[in-house]
């Protein structure tokens, strides 16, 4: 029996000889309908960032994304937060050092571990630099300094909901605008795009009014221009209104978030020490 893949010709000369002649199979092969399929060709990949491969994706079904996991189990997240410590430092300082687009940072893996710290972070720095100058300046004065953990509250509040509820709002209507956008690729873009709050925030703790406006007027920028570059490729997508109009929102709320933090964690002013009253006569 001849192998699988092979054929042979048979050829009769003039001398009635029968002549074999064998030939190999190539790569292409005909499979059971009788198509003919290649065995050298590979499924390619589709493109990952907004709109491609990544979590969400609209092109694919909940449960292919996850594993065949359901929704509400522990499983399917697992894989939002696998990542090790050195990619996440990777995005960070991408973040604050933007060299490249940070979707071809993050490869098609994004993820939430690094948004959620990012954000806890913030929220603990801010915290704590606040308490810190306060209770420096309850000591200068002389009087007795409690902690204000309505500040903490707000820091949670805010920080929290900049960093997940707003990229919501903000996917929500891109996607409404057939602009086909990743809801994991916007939450790392705003969880990652907090890190410059970090060292702004540490920064704050100088007693100069107006070295601390340098500062948050800097990081702003710097975040600000970080998500309108990222952001910009999927909101180009819809109408030049349309996108102009999300842009204007997504710098709206940006410059809120920087004005409260500016008037509520870094407008202290310094209180000169008291001066024991002067001895009468």
């Amino acid at each position: 029996m001849a192998n699988k893949g092979a054929y042979a010709a048979i050829e009769i000369d003039d001398d009635d000889e029968l002549q074999f002649q064998s030939f190999a199979s190539s790569s292409a092969s005909p499979n059971a309908t009788g198509n003919i399929s290649s065995s050298n060709s590979t499924p390619q990949p589709r493109p990952t960032g907004f709109g491609g491969t990544g979590a969400f994706d609209p092109h694919r079904s909940i449960q292919d994304q996850a594993g065949a996991r359901p929704i509400w189990s522990v499983e399917y997240y697992a894989k939002f937060f696998d990542v090790d410590t050195a990619q996440v430092m990777e995005r960070c300082f991408a973040s604050v050092i933007p060299k490249e687009n940070f979707l071809d940072v993050m490869q098609g893996s994004p993820d939430l571990y690094g948004p959620f710290w990012i954000a806890t972070t913030v929220v603990f720095v801010l915290f704590v630099i606040s308490s810190i100058v306060e209770s420096i300046n309850a000591y200068t004065a002389g009087t007795p300094y409690k902690y204000d953990f309505t500040a903490l509250t707000f820091a949670f509040g805010t920080i929290y909901s900049y960093a997940f509820l707003v990229p919501t709002v903000i996917w929500g209507a891109t996607k409404y605008f057939g602009c086909q956008p990743d809801l994991l690729d916007m939450l790392a873009l705003y969880g990652y795009g907090l890190t410059i709050w970090i060292p702004v925030a540490v920064l704050c703790v100088l007693p100069f009014d107006l070295l601390r406006w340098g500062f948050v007027i800097l990081g702003a920028a710097a975040s600000g221009l970080f998500l309108v570059r990222n952001m910009y490729p999927v909101l180009s997508r819809a109408e030049a209104q349309t996108s102009k109009s999300i842009l204007i929102l997504v710098v709206a709320l940006h410059g809120l978030l920087a004005l409260m933090l500016k008037y509520k964690f870094f407008a202290y002013t310094v209180t000169a020490p008291s001066q024991p009253p002067a001895p009468t006569r």
